[in-house]
């Protein structure tokens, strides 16, 4: 038995996320150290085992497995649409899973399996900057980086062929003749949108600045 044949869907899946957030572990509260599922709408990484553990808790008890492994459910959680993390080794120091997120972690080595297929090595892997306080002195910061396709950006604008998905109308060519356009991500990469084909429209400068500080969006 799969999540999959118990019908179970995006938004069972995000119950689980918020549930385990606040500490609500279920019977499952064994961690599996080293695959996590990202959390769409904040980007935090969750225990795989933990969130499974608490969905397979809602099905009856006569299809409920004794155990599992975190191989069982990767395929229906990629169809959902949920980013999954795997680390290649436990430090022994991780709080990754039930415990908290803290971003510093994703120093480790780990590779981001996409819902679209790609395996991406070190894909969420903090960058360190360094910022000036007010007071002068400098201090070292983690940012998070949104890794993006370039490839899937050509594919988008081939094509369009320099028609603006929104208003329907070509702006103005480029000196090498191709037709000017922006790449757009329905759902914000900063809001866990995905950088994948689905995710991506060809709008002109001026749909593209209205989708990003219009009073509305066309796009979410």
């Amino acid at each position: 038995m799969s999540l999959q044949k118990m019908n179970i869907g995006r938004a069972d899946v995000q119950k689980a996320l918020e549930a385990v957030k606040v500490g609500n572990f279920g019977r499952n509260n064994s961690p599996s150290r080293n695959t996590y599922i990202r959390c769409p709408n904040d980007k935090t990484l969750w225990d795989h085992k933990v969130v499974i553990g608490l969905l397979w808790e809602t099905a009856d008890e006569d299809i409920r497995p004794r155990e599992w492994v975190t191989t069982t459910d990767e395929k229906a959680l990629s169809g959902l649409g949920f980013v999954r993390v795997k680390f290649e080794h436990f430090n022994g120091r991780r709080i990754l899973g039930i415990n908290g997120f803290n971003p510093s972690e994703l120093l480790d080595a780990h590779k981001v399996y996409w819902p679209d297929g790609r395996i991406e090595e070190n894909g969420f892997a903090p960058e360190e900057k360094e910022t000036i306080r007010h007071d002068g002195q400098t201090r070292a910061a983690l940012v998070n980086q949104h890794v993006r396709n370039s490839q899937f950006r050509r594919d988008v604008l081939d094509a369009a062929s320099g028609i603006c998905d929104a208003c329907q109308n070509r702006i103005f060519r480029k000196p090498g003749g191709e037709w000017f356009l922006e790449v757009h991500h329905m759902a914000w990469l900063s809001e866990g949108g995905l950088d994948i084909i689905e995710n991506m429209v060809a709008l002109c400068p001026n749909c593209h600045r209205q989708e990003h500080f219009g009073n509305d969006r066309r796009y979410s």
